[in-house]
């Protein structure tokens, strides 16, 4: 009976144990709660709804991974906003995440259920349903027009990104290596800031003071001890002592003695002959000297300096002026150098510059902000609005429109009216504006359709060609309506006559009896005066005429 009671006690505590581990698992799923919603279910037709995904009853060690790109299919995410947090208590937690959906296609939608993960466990959002409606057209009131030709547009050229960063890194080495050897250069003359003879006097110390012949390394002490004193007589006597064999640098040597450059003793010439033949033999014949020879070479080494360093006479008058007059040029042409140095890191670094610049904010960015942009100046500068001939036509201008003579523009006057014209610019510059008016002594039936057939005449009598046109009715803000033609035409320039690409836009009113036509015309490609055209054309406002006023 114990055995048995013993036996379900260890089965009911086992019972126990499972139990509340599957109560606490059961407890930890259904704490994290995961809801989806829209602000809407109904929409039109590219209109943009809001989609959010909360997730509640989570802490701050709580690993949550929302879903990512376009997982909302057949929806279009728009915008992916970032998570909002709010503390719900002490230990738990609230996100929220909204994405920005649309579609652009009517009919009845679903938008599936969003996976996320909480601590790598997958948690599946609800589908919700959606209904996108047309956009109703009440075609009795909205004017329907035909669809437009495509126009090609070029492609303009442009240099690809690894062009600039290629250039730059290069640019970059250039510098580099030329502030490297610049600052070797000047580390190696810092070594032989000192005169000559001192050099040799320290260069002698030094080869005391090395182990070679500790070392046993006599082939190399007798070859440093040569090479000092050959350094020496280049420095000094301007010999090419290094680059002479011993045979040349004797006779070279004993040439200074006959030319009376340097006082040479025979005595010293012919120890220091025989100190570069023994030389010559251990470095090419392999002939080891013995210690107690190289340290007597090496006081006669120093005894050879010594002399020549008395034996050169003092220089005369006359070649004190040329030594004063070579060394005011030789520190003209190192100014020079300097100056010259400077002006190629300046170069470098500014063309460094320019193709970071070019390589990360574009080329236009560079040449608009950095070189200047006559264009984006006058978009940028103040403007001016002013009202012009009677009855006034009000409109805003980079510049103001001066009154011109009608010959000057090329413009016909009309018989039996009356015509003015202001304009700022010439057809040739970047901007062209021209404000005209006609008003008719008579009351007439004025065709609008008619005067802008001759729109094409006017350009040609200009000198366009290539003459592209378009037309569509225009309606100002006041629901003054007119036809406003468009297009794009070349012309030749005075000076270069090579062809200057241009764009126009030309609006015609008939307006309280009167003809008014406002023409732009402006570079082609130039976006900033594509810009100030909008600007000038949402600006146009007319005076309504008083009825005792014709």
């Amino acid at each position: 009976m114990i055995k048995s009671l013993k036996h379900f006690s260890m089965l009911s505590v086992k019972h126990l144990t499972l139990i509340c581990l599957m109560f606490l698992c059961f407890t930890d799923a259904f704490s994290q709660n995961v809801k989806a919603e829209v602000d809407t279910s109904q929409m039109r037709i590219g209109e943009q709804i809001s989609y959010s995904i909360s997730v509640e009853g989570i802490s701050e060690n709580d690993q949550v991974i929302f879903p990512k790109e376009q997982s909302f299919v057949p929806m279009e995410m728009v915008e992916d906003l970032k998570i909002d947090t709010t503390f719900l208590n002490d230990k738990n937690l609230k996100l929220l995440k909204k994405y920005k959906l649309t579609q652009f296609d009517s009919g009845q939608y679903t938008i599936p259920p969003q996976l996320l993960k909480i601590n790598e466990k997958p948690f599946l959002t609800d589908s919700i349903k959606l209904s996108v409606a047309n956009i109703e057209v009440d075609t009795t009131k909205q004017k329907l027009y035909p669809i437009k030709r495509e126009i090609g547009v070029k492609k303009p050229f442009q240099l690809p990104k690894w062009f600039w960063w290629a250039l730059g890194i290069i640019l970059l080495i250039i510098l580099l290596v030329f502030i490297y050897f610049k600052y070797k250069k000047k580390k190696d003359h810092s070594k032989k800031r000192l005169p000559p003879y001192q050099q040799a006097q320290v260069s002698l110390k030094e080869l005391d003071q090395s182990d070679l012949i500790v070392n046993r390394q006599l082939k190399d002490y007798i070859t440093e001890l040569t090479n000092i004193s050959r350094r020496y007589l280049d420095e000094k006597i301007e010999v090419r002592a290094m680059e002479y064999t011993s045979s040349e640098l004797m006779q070279a040597l004993y040439q200074k003695k006959e030319d009376k450059k340097v006082n040479f003793k025979e005595k010293y010439l012919e120890t220091y002959q025989k100190i570069l033949v023994q030389a010559d033999f251990s470095k090419f014949a392999g002939q080891k000297p013995d210690v107690i020879s190289l340290k007597a070479y090496r006081k006669d080494i120093e005894k050879f300096i010594k002399h020549v360093q008395s034996a050169i006479p003092e220089p005369t008058a006359e070649e004190k002026r040329k030594d004063r007059a070579y060394q005011e040029q030789l520190r003209q042409k190192r100014k020079k150098q300097k100056i010259i140095a400077g002006v190629a890191i300046g170069v470098l670094l500014l063309i460094l510059s320019v193709s970071s610049l070019v390589a990360t904010k574009g080329f236009d960015y560079v040449r608009d902000n950095v070189f200047g942009n006559e264009s984006k100046s006058m978009l940028e500068n103040d403007w001016i609005t002013s009202e012009y001939s009677v009855p006034a036509v009000k409109i805003t201008t980079p510049e103001v429109l001066v009154r011109q003579n009608l010959d000057s523009l090329g413009i016909k006057t009309v018989q039996a009216s009356k015509q003015e014209s202001f304009a700022s610019g010439s057809i040739y510059s970047n901007l062209f504006v021209v404000l005209s008016q006609v008003s008719f002594e008579k009351e007439v039936d004025f065709d609008l359709d008619k005067a802008v057939e001759g729109v094409y005449q006017n350009l040609e009598e200009k000198g366009a060609y290539n003459i592209l046109m378009k037309n569509e009715d225009f309606e100002t803000y006041q629901g003054v309506e007119g036809v406003k033609v468009f297009g794009s035409f070349a012309i030749k320039n005075p000076i270069t006559q090579n062809d200057i690409k241009k764009n126009y836009q030309i609006l015609n009113f008939g307006f309280a009896g009167r003809y008014q036509q406002i023409t732009i015309i402006y570079n082609a490609e130039d976006e900033y005066a594509q810009t100030i055209t909008e600007r000038i054309i949402n600006s146009v406002e007319f005076e309504k005429p008083d009825a005792n006023v014709r």
